[in-house]
C-alpha cells in the first residue's frame, strides 16, 4: 500500500478549546497525531461566514495508521485514550477478521474532562470473553494437561 492511497488533501481545524483543555495535556505526541487526522477527517460546510462540521462517519483503519508509522499496538492504545478523555466516541465497533471496520464520531465529552461532570467511559472488548488469545491458550494448556494416552503393545 502506498502512502498516496491515505492521502487527504484537506486542512485541519483546531478550536484554541481543544488545545487548552486538560484532555489534550494528557495525550501522547502520537495521541495528537491520530486526533489531528481524526480532526482532518472531518467534512464541513460553510453556511454565512462559520462552517459547520459532520463529526460522525470517521474512519482510520489499522492500516492506514500503519501506512502512516503508528504501529498497531501504540494505535489500539491511542484509540482506546481518545475514546477515554472523551475526543472519539465509537459509532460502530468492527471487526478485523470480519474484515469490517470500525467507525467513529468526535465528541464533546473532552469539555468535561478533569471535572466531576466527566462521565469516564471505557472502550468495550470487541471479543466475549473466552475467545480471545490468551483464553485460547489456556484452553489448549488444559486439555494437554488432561489428555492421557493409554498406549499398549500389540
Amino acid at each position: 500500500m502506498g502512502r498516496n492511497k491515505f492521502q487527504l488533501r484537506r486542512d485541519v481545524y483546531i478550536s484554541w478549546e481543544i488545545l487548552e483543555s486538560e484532555a489534550f495535556k494528557t495525550l501522547s505526541a502520537t495521541g495528537i497525531r491520530v486526533l489531528l487526522r481524526f480532526l482532518q477527517k472531518r467534512t464541513w460546510v460553510k453556511v454565512k461566514k462559520k462552517r459547520i462540521f459532520d463529526n460522525g462517519g470517521l474512519v482510520f483503519t489499522y492500516a492506514e495508521a500503519q501506512v502512516l508509522g503508528i504501529s498497531t499496538s501504540q494505535f489500539h492504545t491511542v484509540l482506546k485514550k481518545l475514546y477515554e478523555v472523551g475526543f472519539i466516541d465509537i459509532e460502530h465497533q468492527g471487526g478485523g477478521l470480519a474484515r469490517d471496520y470500525s467507525r467513529y464520531a468526535f465528541s464533546e465529552r473532552w469539555k468535561d474532562y478533569g471535572t466531576d461532570a466527566f462521565k469516564f467511559v471505557e472502550k468495550k472488548r470487541v471479543l466475549w470473553g473466552g475467545f480471545d488469545v490468551r483464553a485460547h491458550m489456556e484452553k489448549q494448556k488444559k486439555l494437554r494437561e488432561t489428555v492421557v494416552v493409554n498406549y499398549e503393545k500389540p
